[in-house]
């Protein structure tokens, strides 16, 4: 587990050869502070076929493929340790996933559509909601890169089960999760955290 200063960056980042849609402009800001908090690459700095990483707002599970024989990933969870008022602090723990297991995934989700569902917003009554989980989708193709979202894909109060993005995405989850489950990752490391302040997401948290 390391600790990273926590930055705060407003500005857009810069993409690989193409304009930004409304919605990759909003989630932006957001992944590209995460990333650089927790120490990932950005993807103009890697070689790469294609490389997927999928946020949530305390977890990023990352896809590469680096030729056709070569597969590396990792999956990071993190929280903002609030020191004090003025404060704050990213704690993460990153965990390399096996490459067998990476190859076998990006080739998993590939048959979802995951490098071609539209973003949630231009999905026809697609509910739209402030609160609960919001999965951001990067996707890196070569020298192409967007980024697109699905907030609350798993909630069966507010989707439409036959919606057929919704069931790309949940079987995109569910194939990672048949690997790892990520809500376990993530609840073991914060659990093992020392006292103090946390917060992720929307929820606020003191161990004492």
């Amino acid at each position: 587990m390391s600790n990273v200063i926590h930055i705060l960056i407003l500005s857009l980042i810069t993409t690989f050869a193409f304009g930004q849609s409304e919605k990759e402009s909003y989630w932006n800001p957001y992944i590209e502070s995460n990333r650089i908090e927790i120490g990932l690459k950005h993807y103009d700095s890697l070689n790469f076929e294609k490389a997927y990483r999928i946020w949530t707002h305390y977890q990023v599970v990352e896809l590469f493929k680096i030729t056709d024989s070569t597969y590396i990933g990792t999956l990071t969870s993190f929280v903002t340790h609030k020191k004090s008022k003025k404060k704050n602090e990213i704690v993460f723990q990153r965990i390399k996933i096996p490459n067998k297991t990476v190859e076998k995934l990006i080739k998993s989700v590939e048959s979802e559509n995951i490098e071609s569902l539209k973003d949630c917003s231009e999905i026809e009554n697609y509910p739209k909601g402030f609160d609960g989980k919001t999965y951001v989708f990067e996707i890196g193709i070569e020298k192409t890169r967007r980024v697109y979202s699905y907030w609350e894909p798993e909630n069966e109060s507010f989707q439409n089960p036959n919606m057929q993005e919704i069931i790309n995405v949940r079987n995109i989850l569910n194939k990672m999760n048949a690997e790892f489950d990520l809500w376990k990752y993530f609840t073991d490391f914060r659990d093992r955290l020392p006292k103090g302040h946390y917060s992720y997401g929307t929820i606020n948290m003191i161990k004492t």
